[in-house]
């Protein structure tokens, strides 16, 4: 298929996947969720065990007993059963019903009043476009994650990103389904008198370094670094919080030649070219030893992820050729690729270039032209 238009690409790219008519009828009660959250609808009915009526549950959430039953009764599905018993899934709901749901009902007209231009730019998408129609002019000057600070909602952002949807496997865990030895990698170091340091940027509570200190013995808190800017987030128990804002030009990356940096789940919240620069100052604080490992998902396999890293930061899920061209444009090299057969998170693993490894095969390869 041919592309004329920037946007019929990401078009195309969103909906790769099958689409049913049904599903259109599902998009108007998503407003109604964060209402059902505010009033603890899934816990009041899960609670109550049985049958319900609207004013049974208003009773509850009141602390005021009635004996009216009208409106008729309701009682917990799988899913109310699933939300209830599943705190970080309940933050999710919320903020793809609330962010997402904002930005994409404002997608069209964004582009219909810049003529279709298409990519967007980082502070000039949707979402601040929304905020620029209600008048809400002091958030149309930033960031998204800066938006949701500015309404007090990184908290509830944090809990849903720690526990997300659900049980997943721990990050050692994920990372061997898709064939990476991790305790290998450290056990290598160790042995050639490395450092062990594992940095983790914009890694939210900690979660990904305690399931790896739980998982390899040996690792103390020095060596478990959990980098952020989010203000909420003061102190880890059992790991080192480091101060870092990412997004600024002038602020390298503080920990120099660290076995690991990690990225989860934080690339595809970024522009192409504020990916390329954030793994630019990876690249700087890296030495021979470093490498860059990055969680994300694949783009093909998990369309509907990627349509919500356009409307909320102009950010995309990441294809191998893409991940191939951002290790080039940070001077990196790939040197490990795993995905699982669904749509978990994949293992990008990126390392520094040898350049004199580098320019003696440019020159065998220029050689063998003549």
């Amino acid at each position: 298929m041919q592309h004329n238009h920037p946007v019929s690409y990401a078009v195309t790219s969103v909906f790769n996947y099958p689409f049913h008519t049904e599903d259109i009828h599902r998009i108007a009660p998503l407003g109604f969720v964060p209402v059902a959250i505010h009033f603890r609808l899934f816990d009041i009915l899960v609670e109550v065990g049985g049958p319900a009526s609207g004013q049974d549950v208003l009773d509850i959430y009141q602390k005021s007993p009635s004996d009216s039953t009208t409106n008729g009764p309701r009682s917990a599905n799988q899913t109310t059963r699933y939300l209830a018993s599943t705190p970080s899934a309940i933050h999710g709901v919320l903020h793809f019903t609330t962010e997402i749901l904002l930005s994409s009902a404002f997608l069209m007209r964004k582009l219909e009043a810049t003529g279709f231009d298409y990519p967007f730019t980082e502070l000039d998408i949707p979402m601040q476009y929304a905020h620029h129609l209600m008048e809400n002019e002091k958030l149309t000057k930033l960031y998204t994650y800066a938006i949701m600070a500015a309404e007090n909602r990184m908290a509830s952002f944090n809990t849903f990103m720690e526990g997300r949807f659900g049980k997943e496997p721990t990050a050692p865990e994920h990372l061997k389904a898709v064939g990476y030895d991790l305790e290998s990698v450290v056990a290598e170091a160790r042995a050639m008198g490395l450092p062990v340091t594992m940095v983790d940027i914009g890694g939210g509570r900690g979660q990904l370094m305690r399931e790896i200190k739980e998982s390899i013995p040996g690792l103390e808190s020095q060596d478990l670094i959990v980098e952020e800017f989010i203000q909420d987030i003061t102190s880890i128990s059992g790991l080192t919080l480091v101060e870092w804002d990412y997004t600024k030009e002038d602020n390298p990356q503080p920990i120099q030649g660290a076995l690991f940096y990690r990225l989860a789940s934080v690339l595809h919240n970024l522009p192409d070219l504020a990916a390329a620069r954030l793994l630019q100052k990876m690249s700087d604080a890296m030495e021979p030893h470093s490498r860059i490992m990055i969680h994300e998902r694949r783009k093909h396999a998990m369309a509907d992820a990627h349509a919500a890293m356009i409307v909320l930061y102009e950010g995309r899920e990441g294809s191998i050729d893409e991940w191939h061209l951002l290790a080039k444009l940070a001077r990196l090299k790939l040197t490990f690729l795993g995905y699982p057969s669904g749509p978990e998170r994949g293992a990008v693993e990126m390392r520094k270039i040898d350049w004199l490894e580098h320019i003696l095969t440019q020159c065998a390869r220029i050689m063998r032209q003549y």
